[in-house]
């Protein structure tokens, strides 16, 4: 299927919104989760995960693909998003679902303290990353034993939770393309990498790849061994997001969790 390429103005075949589908009449027990990325928006309705979970790119018409997918869903309990990209996506997102159900769009935000299951390091709380905050709830629903979440999208993010809920701090680095584009943008003479299941590249596309795929768990497995060797305990490690696989698919020791944030989503709903 060919992407179109304005993702921001609204196509004429965009159906007349009403209020809810064929069902929207009955009030479900379930949930409308909404995640809003950098380059694509997902959404789960339900209630625990795994699930099945759908996705729009930005570069396509995903105004009209979400309308579609959502007028025929029963009318959703709460609907409630997280959102990294831009707040006028945000806004749009809350049109359709007013449109549709004439509810509001909850908005996920980071809080110091969560039913006493997290309690967040930043002194204000709610400048962390939402995405970074739910992954981090998600996973102490697996375990309550000290974890890190790593976030593998558009940016790298690693969060530290001791056993108590206390998250310690984290970092933040650049993605497999962030670094690909500073290479390409700055550096003559390169080509777009290619990635090689090898250690070593045997040309400058593999070399590429094989320098960003190895480089990036090899940084974080080296803070993580550091601080397991400071703290004395082992720390269960989780990962997620489009491109945690591709970096963390083939080391036993992390765990890939896609619904991650989905997780932490319906625990939050759970305590308010």
């Amino acid at each position: 299927m060919r992407l179109s390429e304005d993702c921001y103005t609204l196509t004429p075949t965009l159906p007349p919104l009403h209020r809810g589908g064929e069902n929207s009449r009955v009030l479900t027990t379930m949930y409308l989760l909404i995640d809003a990325g950098n380059s694509r928006i997902k959404w789960l309705y339900g209630n625990a995960v795994p699930g099945i979970v759908e996705a729009a790119s930005y570069k396509e018409d995903w105004r009209t693909k979400l309308w579609r997918a959502w007028h025929l869903l029963p009318e959703p309990r709460r609907i409630a998003i997280s959102c990294v990209n831009n707040a006028s996506i945000e806004t749009e997102v809350a049109a359709i679902v007013d449109d549709l159900w004439g509810k509001p769009l909850q908005t996920f935000i980071a809080q110091k303290e969560t039913n006493h299951t997290l309690t967040v390091a930043y002194s204000e709380a709610h400048t962390l990353g939402a995405d970074r905050y739910l992954a981090m709830l998600g996973a102490r629903g697996l375990t309550h034993e000290p974890l890190c979440v790593v976030g593998c999208g558009t940016a790298i993010t690693l969060d530290v939770v001791e056993r108590d809920g206390q998250h310690i701090g984290g970092l933040i680095l650049p993605g497999i393309r962030l670094a690909e584009n500073a290479l390409l943008q700055n550096t003559q003479k390169l080509r777009p990498m290619r990635w090689t299941p090898n250690l070593l590249g045997t040309d400058t596309a593999s070399c590429i790849g094989a320098g960003i795929h190895h480089a990036i768990p090899a940084g974080i497995n080296s803070i993580m061994d550091e601080l397991e060797t400071t703290t004395g305990h082992y720390y269960h490690r989780f990962a997620f997001g489009g491109d945690a696989q591709i970096l963390f698919g083939n080391r036993p020791d992390y765990r890939i969790e896609p619904d991650l944030m989905f997780r932490g989503m319906i625990d939050r709903l759970a305590t308010d």
